[in-house]
């Protein structure tokens, strides 16, 4: 049996269902009910629940949990003794890093420097060094300061005695405070760059308020009087425009010929904000033909994708050909020469295009439709060794990472995988992942077929969860089945507990406030944020906000995927922006990079789905070939 049906068979009968390895669904309910009582300090009842579990697997996390509790008050013999229990675990180095901290926190630093061990986190270092500096060590520990200082973003709280030391003793200098503001400022930290003020000399501190006054309102660029022709005043003006081109870059660029003319700006510094005015230009659609001593290779890109939305071929080849290997040689600039040359007359475009089509890429898949060849899936059915599987199901690390995750507690199964992971022979990787695919757990499954690189396994790589939900509501809502399976992989791998940064939640990545609104349009009950989380809910109003985009823009994959991701006001000003383009070339204008590698993986991933399922599509049907317009 192949190993496509061979999944959809376990996974008709098994997604959503706890591991069958393991213990039983008493001893679950028992572990969760110790977890719960240890969290609340109900001390007898964990100590009666935890000899009620007798020899389960997921024991030493109740160890862990208890020591974890008291790990202050540990001493060091106890430490240790632990330490060797939960050796071969990921517990074992993560419970030392947490005592330790706990020797620094208590001002023991003594015995924290005995026993240090590097674990590559800032507040470790921060504790080692501040441990150096107790114990007399104060000129190395300083030495070491201004590599933790000078970030873009605020550093833990444990550092801060050790930045007030170096303070004290003069680490501060202008230069190196103007440094920490500049990557302050570049991150975005405003509240960062404020509090930096602070330390600049008198000399200085006007530069530095109004650098930190450009940043906050970027309209100051345009008072020409209020910048000094100084080092300070010159990176000023530079960070201003270029703040300032992100908004209007056309009055950027005006200004720009103002300054440059009072201003005596070193030659490096005119290339970078010609250079990156170029690019700002770019992302508004103004066609510029800058005249700059050299081209940077992303300069060469912004004057590549120019030629693409004007259709000038004969540039388009020029720029390609002055172009670094390195970037020449990517899918996306063989494609681009490739059909440049077609256009222009030369047989040698084909063969460009004939040979990008046998990759398994979204370019291939573009290339293949331009020659009208058959697309490439370069697919190999992954081959599992019985014995492998075996052993590898006996290892107790794989049986703790299948019961962690029977119980729900996702961060500590993925501690297992990712150290049993690294510790595992090659030979059975294959297995694990497979096995992965076998509990649910597809994200997981899909990270560890790339790391082990097994690139051509698609049937591990695109897994088909849930397939009767995404059935039904593709029916439903009459889209195309495999651009819902692209989406879904896109934007979670399938992870019903993704949470984004920005609060999209579940396996379609809905925002609450999306869901809500979509919910009201096919007369649904309200979601609350727990049901978002649930599978057959996020599918059904994923699907339905989709379909809603999708009838929005004319049924164009393409467009409705930048929508979903960068949302409909963006995409509609792109469309107007960039009007009446091919979808192809549409895709290279758009000015968001995330948004633009979404939509050709999507599209990409929509094509190997659509074989996967049996229902061929090409990557962009006829329909598609050429962005909608705006309709009132």
């Amino acid at each position: 049996m192949v190993l496509r049906t061979w999944l959809w068979l376990v996974l008709s009968l098994c997604v959503g269902c706890p591991s069958v390895l393991g213990d039983t669904y008493e001893d679950r309910r028992a572990y969760k009910r110790a977890v719960f009582a240890i969290e609340t300090g109900r001390l007898r009842e964990f100590g009666r629940l935890r000899e009620e579990l007798g020899d389960y697997v997921l024991k030493p996390y109740l160890d862990f949990f208890e020591a974890k509790r008291r790990i202050s008050s540990l001493g060091i013999s106890t430490a240790i003794k632990l330490r060797e229990q939960w050796e071969e675990t990921p517990i074992e180095r993560r419970f030392f890093h947490l005592w330790l901290d706990t020797q620094a926190k208590r001002g023991r630093w003594s015995r924290y420097l005995e026993h240090y061990e590097p674990s590559g986190g800032t507040e470790a270092q921060c504790y080692y060094l501040r441990a150096l500096y107790r114990d007399g060590q104060r000129k190395e520990a300083l030495s070491k300061v201004p590599t933790l200082w000078k970030v873009g973003t605020s550093q833990p709280k444990p550092c801060d005695p050790l930045f007030k030391a170096w303070i004290d003793n003069g680490g501060v200098t202008d230069e190196i405070a103007w440094e920490r503001l500049q990557l302050a400022l570049e991150a975005n930290s405003v509240t960062l760059g404020k509090y930096l003020l602070r330390f600049f000399s008198d000399s200085v501190s006007s530069a530095a308020q109004t650098y930190y006054d450009v940043h906050v309102r970027p309209s100051t660029i345009r008072n020409i009087d209020k910048f000094r022709d100084d080092p300070y005043g010159r990176q000023t003006i530079v960070h201003g425009l270029l703040r300032y081109a992100r908004r209007d870059p056309g009055k950027a660029m005006a200004m720009w010929q103002r300054y440059q003319t009072q201003f005596r700006f070193a030659d490096y510094q005119r290339q970078y904000i010609e250079e990156n005015l170029v690019i700002e230009l770019s992302k508004f659609g103004r066609d510029v033909a800058p005249e700059l001593p050299r081209y940077s290779a992303e300069v060469l890109e912004v004057l590549a994708d120019q030629a693409i939305r004007t259709r000038n071929y004969r540039d388009l080849v020029k720029w390609i050909r002055t172009m670094p290997v390195s970037y020449r040689d990517t899918p996306k600039w063989r494609y681009w020469y490739g059909k440049a040359l077609i256009d222009l007359g030369d047989a040698e475009g084909a063969n460009v295009l004939k040979e990008l089509a046998s990759e398994r890429t979204y370019y291939g898949f573009l290339a293949a439709l331009l020659m009208n060849l058959e697309p490439a899936l370069n697919q190999e059915q992954l081959s599992i060794d019985p014995a492998n599987a075996q052993t590898l199901k006996a290892l107790p690390s794989v049986r703790r990472m299948s019961e962690l995750y029977a119980v729900g507690d996702l961060p500590n199964a993925r501690r297992e995988y990712l150290y049993l992971f690294d510790g595992l022979a090659e030979e059975f990787r294959p297995e694990l992942v497979f096995y992965l695919v076998e509990m649910g757990w597809f994200d997981q499954a899909v990270v560890a077929a790339n790391r082990a690189e097994l690139h051509d396994f698609l049937d591990v790589r695109f897994p088909i969860p849930f397939i009767d939900t995404f059935r039904r509501h593709a029916f439903e809502t009459s889209i195309p089945l495999p651009i819902l399976f692209a989406i879904s992989r896109q934007e979670s791998v399938f992870d019903a507990s993704a949470v984004s940064l920005k609060g999209a939640r579940g396996i379609m990545q809905l925002m609450p406030k999306t869901a809500r609104s979509t919910a009201n349009k096919i007369r649904e009950k309200q979601p609350d944020l727990d049901a978002l989380m649930d599978p057959l809910i996020n599918i059904r109003l994923g699907a339905h906000y989709l379909a809603e985009l999708m009838t929005r823009y004319d049924a164009n994959r393409a467009v409705a995927a930048a929508a979903y991701n960068a949302g409909p006001t963006r995409v509609d000003e792109w469309l107007r922006r960039f009007a009446g383009l091919e979808t192809v070339a549409w895709i290279e204008q758009i000015p968001l990079r995330e948004t633009k590698s979404y939509v050709k993986n999507v599209l990409a991933g929509s094509y190997v789905y659509s074989q996967l399922l049996g229902n061929p599509l090409p990557v962009l049907a006829a329909h598609e070939r050429r962005v909608p317009s705006l309709h009132d």
